[in-house]
């Protein structure tokens, strides 16, 4: 975001004409105002802050998810294994017993 240079723009007033505390206040309160306002260049990097925070989330998110899914592979493999242990368990119990 560029300066505003009050001193430059008093004297340029004052060279128009405009009384030096009149044109002093002129350039205090454009300065404010000035101070207020947003440039595309600061939305920009904010807006491309914000979308690195988004895609680093949604990672996170994604990442865990896949883990999540893993885990429940797992899961899944580790329950039909123990069924079919069981099964054979009874087979083996109610025909060879």
């Amino acid at each position: 975001m560029a300066l505003f240079d009050t001193l430059q723009v008093t004297t340029e007033l004052v060279s128009a004409g405009i009384e030096r505390n009149q044109a002093e206040s002129i350039a205090k309160s454009i300065a404010k105002v000035q101070g207020d306002t947003v440039t595309k260049d600061y939305l920009d990097l904010r807006l491309s802050e914000l979308e690195l925070r988004i895609t680093s989330a949604i990672n996170r998110e994604l990442t865990a998810l896949k883990m999540d899914s893993q885990f429940t592979k797992w899961t899944n493999k580790a329950i039909l294994l123990s069924l079919g242990i069981i099964t054979s368990a009874l087979i083996k119990i109610a025909f060879f017993h």
